[in-house]
Formats: structure tokens, C-alpha cells, sequence
């Protein structure tokens, strides 16, 4: 279970072994022995630091479930005894070290750290709650999958977060039209229409979309079922064709079309007006929308309780 150390006494935070061997790790069946090495050695590293200490790694995302493909990288979830300010410098430290290990290994990997605070109710987010489903235990030996609920505090707290980077969008949009900066300008249009369907997904309880599924389960759940009018849909089309096909690394932002650059001040005058249509939608399903309760399950604690150590700004990746 992960146990974090008191928020009192971060300086007598546990110590882990320094470089345990990599015996103490699991491997996954779904990796090969390589990979499996690679993964065991960003783990042994991860636990030779001495701050913060590492409570918990798994492996996530499409290795995990097994439906990768030849460009898949390897995910790995490191759950740390650290407070949500420290999650950006500890993240940069990991990344450097899964960037060592693939030039000396050839297997790219992709760590994602999280703090104790973004597990709690009300601070997860879908992907964390995705990744968690996922997940393969690797290490501590023998420790159980970890399967936590997305809540009703879950869904209003991160459709809140979405609404406040929409709200930035349209001055960004505007100011890189004037620039000249045409791809920036289509770029934030596009995330901020694909951020609205998202934030109303969540509200259903549907975390299991991004990019162009965000857009294309918002048309089916709410267009084609007459929830909402086809007046929204020329902003979906474009939306959806201003995403660049072809695969691309965890975590780099989805590519753009030339045509979505070409067409940036359509993108943004149908961004505004969609924004203009579904915020005071949203909002309202955010106080008493229906089917958030129903389709959401219920705020509970888990098992292993973590004390709330600071207010935590979202583990985002979306």
C-alpha cells in the first residue's frame, strides 16, 4: 500500500536501499528481456536517489495492455513520496536518467512521476486513473495493482482546470493571428474545441478519449443523440482535421495539418464560437448536469488513505 511519510517530517523521510538489485524488480510479460532490463535499471535508479523516495512503479499505457506497436514507448508510472511542487524537477531528473538509459540500451522510455496528493479524490486526473487500470506492479516485490475510481470531485475539479485553459485561449489565439504566427494561432484553437468535448466527457464519467476520440465520442454521445444541436459540428470537423495522422512519441503534442495552419482564423472564429455555445453548458452540468452522479462513482477513500500535504495542481498529460 503507498504510505506516505508525514507532512511534518518530510526530513525524516524512509530511505530505500541504495541500487537494490535487479532481482527485487518484476518484470512484465509483455516486455522483452531488454526492455524489461532497461525498465529494471530506471527503477533501481529511481530508488538509489535518496530523495524523493519511491513508493511505487508500474508499467502503463500500450506495453502494458499489449496492444503497442513497433514505435510504442515503454511507460513507466513512478508514484513518490514528494510534495506536488516537486513533481516538475523530479520528473526533468527521471527523464534525464530513461534518456541514458535508452542511448546505452536503445529501449526509449517513458517515465511519468506522480505525488501522493494526485491520487487522492478530487485531484485525479483520466490519465492517471487510465494509467492506474492499466497498470503491471513492478515494484515494491509483490505489491497488488492499484485501481482507484474516477470520482464526481474527479470529473468537476479537472473539467474546471479545462475550462480555465480555454478561458486563456482566445487572447492567445488573437495575439498569434496579429503576429503572424498562424500555426500557433490553429494549434491552441484546435486544443481549446478538443479541451471543451473533453471537459464534458469527464462529466459523464468517459475518461478513456483524447484528441481526435475526445472529438469524435463528444459528436456521437451528444450531437447524434440531439442533446446538442449540428450547429457544433463544423468546429468538430475542423478540430478533428487539423490533427496530423501518423504516430508520435509519449508525450510530444499531436502533430498539425497545413491545412489547419492555412485556415488558423477559421479555426479560431469557430473555437470562440463553440466556447461561446458549451461553457455555460458545461458549467451548468458541473452544479447540477444529468447523469454526473449516476455515471460517476462516488467519492471514496482507498485503502491506503494518503493525508492531503498541499493543495495539487493536476498530474496533466493530457
Amino acid at each position: 500500500m503507498v504510505q506516505p511519510s508525514p507532512p511534518s517530517r518530510a526530513a525524516a523521510r524512509r530511505r530505500p536501499p541504495a541500487r537494490p538489485p535487479h532481482g527485487g524488480i518484476a518484470s512484465a510479460p509483455t516486455l522483452t528481456p531488454r526492455e524489461n532490463a532497461a525498465v529494471a535499471e530506471l527503477i533501481a535508479r529511481a530508488l538509489a536517489r535518496d530523495d524523493p523516495p519511491l513508493l511505487h512503479a508500474l508499467l502503463f499505457g500500450s506495453k502494458a495492455r499489449g496492444d503497442f506497436d513497433a514505435d510504442s514507448d515503454v511507460d513507466v508510472l513512478l508514484i513518490c513520496d514528494m510534495d506536488p511542487e516537486e513533481r516538475r524537477a523530479v520528473g526533468v531528473a527521471f527523464a534525464r536518467e530513461a534518456d541514458d538509459i535508452a542511448r546505452a540500451t536503445g529501449v526509449a522510455l517513458e517515465p511519468w512521476v506522480v505525488a501522493c496528493a494526485d491520487l487522492e479524490a478530487g485531484c485525479r486526473t483520466p490519465m492517471l486513473v487510465d494509467a492506474l487500470e492499466d497498470g503491471l506492479p513492478l515494484w515494491p516485490p509483490g505489491a497488488p495493482p492499484i485501481r482507484l475510481p474516477f470520482t464526481e470531485a474527479d470529473a468537476r475539479f479537472c473539467a474546471s482546470c479545462l475550462l480555465d485553459w480555454i478561458s486563456e485561449g482566445g487572447t492567445e489565439a488573437r495575439e498569434a493571428l496579429v503576429d503572424g504566427r498562424w500555426a500557433d494561432a490553429a494549434r491552441r484553437a484546435r486544443d481549446d474545441i478538443t479541451r471543451l468535448a473533453t471537459a464534458a466527457l469527464l462529466l459523464e464519467g468517459d475518461t478513456r478519449h483524447r484528441n481526435v476520440g475526445s472529438l469524435r465520442r463528444f459528436r456521437r454521445r451528444f450531437v447524434e443523440t440531439g442533446v446538442l444541436t449540428p450547429a457544433v459540428l463544423p468546429a468538430l470537423a475542423w478540430a478533428e482535421a487539423a490533427y496530423a495522422p501518423g504516430p508520435r512519441r509519449a508525450g510530444e503534442p499531436p502533430g498539425l495539418t497545413a491545412t489547419a495552419v492555412a485556415t488558423a482564423p477559421t479555426g479560431c472564429r469557430l473555437a470562440a464560437a463553440l466556447e461561446a455555445v458549451l461553457v455555460p453548458w458545461i458549467l451548468d452540468r458541473m452544479r447540477s448536469g444529468p447523469g454526473l452522479a449516476a455515471a460517476i462513482a462516488p467519492a471514496a477513500a482507498p485503502p491506503w488513505a494518503p493525508p492531503r500535504r498541499t493543495a495539487a495542481a493536476p498530474a496533466a498529460r493530457w
